[in-house]
């Protein structure tokens, strides 16, 4: 049977995960079957045309999650001889419940139990070390991305989720979760 080694790259808004995720699947795909999972927010935006109200927050959180699971299965289907293969997800439900505490002043109990459901086998955390640059998308600023990062951490540790945080520049962040998924994956093999 083929493990999935899940690996969120959570992080506030313009901290790189989106970055870190790409550079991350094309890094492993040459060892191993490997998948980038882009964050369902971007699609939304870009069909809607708007930020996602407060009532289609815990909609973002499912079907970031289907985009998960139906990636996986392509994955495998793909590469049944695989002992692992690897998904890099641009985020996680966590990270909505987050931004739906800090934008909208609440969260919904659904929305809170798909987030704390957080079954992924590592986590990275990317921290605020650059300045906040505009990326196309209809943003919150540099603002919320402070108070979303530390309420992320915050609630990391209160739900002792293990993670690793990554900071510096985009090649150091790549080298550094690298060594941190192959330690990873030396364990699973032994």
């Amino acid at each position: 049977m083929t493990h999935v080694l899940k690996i969120a790259i959570i992080g506030a808004e313009c901290t790189g995960k989106t970055t870190l995720a790409k550079d991350l699947t094309e890094a492993f795909k040459k060892d191993y079957p490997s998948a980038f999972v882009s964050e369902y927010l971007r699609t939304f935006v870009d069909q809607e045309k708007r930020t996602p109200k407060s009532e289609e927050q815990i909609n973002i959180a499912l079907t970031q999650k289907a985009a998960e699971k139906d990636t996986a299965k392509e994955l495998i289907e793909a590469n049944p001889e695989a002992a692992v293969v690897l998904l890099f997800c641009d985020t996680a439900p966590l990270l909505t419940s987050i931004y739906s505490e800090v934008v909208f002043a609440g969260s919904n109990a659904g929305l809170k139990e798909i987030a704390h459901n957080h079954d992924y086998d590592l986590t990275l955390f990317t921290q605020v070390d650059f300045p906040w640059i505009e990326d196309g998308m209809q943003r919150d600023g540099p603002v919320a991305q402070t108070k979303v990062h530390y309420r992320l951490k915050a609630r990391l540790d209160e739900l002792k989720i293990p993670y690793e945080p990554i900071s510096g520049i985009p090649s150091e962040r790549v080298k550094k979760t690298q060594k941190i998924i192959r330690s990873l994956l030396l364990k699973l093999q032994n």
